[in-house]
């Protein structure tokens, strides 16, 4: 089933070819002797990896595209996969990806300066970096646990074949897409949905929402935000046209006049009976005094 929607990330469900092609080129016992790979080495693959024949099946990859086809989605996706086949050749570490980052760019080097590559691939390389990798090989292990699980258990459909194993991958990577702001690994993840839901239901004959994956609701916490400021701004700017240049302007003058007359008004008035009060307030304060007079 072709991908949905497209994204930087399809190499992770069209892997297969690129997987089969990469491995045949390094198993193979014949060895080339390519220019750059006897002398090749890379202190971050993994202990029991051949660097030469790594390095012989990258360059004679990537020398596939340029002489064997003119479809740059091919050069695109392929482009793409070999940094997760190079990602399983590296030392498991924390530093894994940027690890795998470099020995791409070192491999690719030899590429363009030994073998005329002409720096060819540059833009279906260039976008990827620490954190696309990471998200490419989350998906492409989550993939890869789907097509294991279809093709063991297309010959046996009964219920408890209906789990397909990758539930809590996908509801990590579901918090992942809904707090992050990589918009190509939510898309990818419905990509997944509907091809996981359709080997269950369509393939498999499962019966129940429990074998489903639940959907890809992605917020756009950026949009919610601006959206309100945005309209404050726009109502603003129209409320500020009409006062200056419609009859919208003398009419809400009119109405603040007729207003500030009644509030100066009902000022004074309250300002009188103010000072009334005090008088007589000080009136009723006086103490009363008994004034003797002396009779004659």
């Amino acid at each position: 089933m072709p991908p949905e929607v497209q994204t930087i990330y399809n190499a992770a469900t069209l892997n297969d070819r690129y997987r089969e092609k990469l491995n045949s080129l390094k198993n193979d016992r014949k060895t080339y002797n390519i220019n750059g790979c006897r002398e090749f080495t890379n202190e971050h693959l993994k202990s029991q990896s051949n660097k030469q024949k790594i390095c012989e099946a990258v360059i004679l990859f990537l020398k596939h595209f340029k002489e064997e086809t003119d479809d740059t989605t091919y050069y695109d996706i392929g482009c793409k996969y070999l940094f997760y086949w190079l990602y399983t050749h590296v030392q498991s570490n924390e530093k894994a990806f940027i690890n795998t980052l470099n020995l791409y760019k070192q491999l690719y080097s030899i590429y363009n300066e030994r073998h005329n590559g002409l720096d060819i691939f540059n833009k279906y390389i260039d976008v990827m970096n620490e954190h696309t990798i990471d998200k490419l090989v989350k998906l492409t292990d989550m993939y890869n646990i789907l097509d294991n699980f279809y093709e063991k258990n297309t010959s046996q459909k009964t219920e408890e074949n209906c789990t397909s194993g990758v539930k809590d991958l996908y509801t990590k990577y579901l918090d992942e897409c809904k707090n992050g702001y990589d918009y190509d690994f939510c898309d990818e993840l419905k990509n997944f949905r509907k091809k996981h839901n359709f080997i269950i239901q369509k393939v498999l004959l499962c019966k129940g929402e429990q074998y489903l994956l639940p959907p890809v609701e992605k917020t756009d916490k950026v949009g919610t935000t601006i959206i309100p400021f945005s309209l404050i701004t726009v109502t603003s700017l129209i409320l500020l046209i009409m006062y200056k240049f419609t009859a919208f302007g003398p009419w809400i003058r009119r109405i603040i006049g007729k207003n500030k007359n009644i509030l100066e008004y009902l000022n004074e008035e309250t300002n009188h009976s103010l000072n009334n009060y005090e008088i007589l307030d000080d009136n009723s304060d006086m103490p009363n005094y008994n004034i003797a007079y002396n009779s004659s």
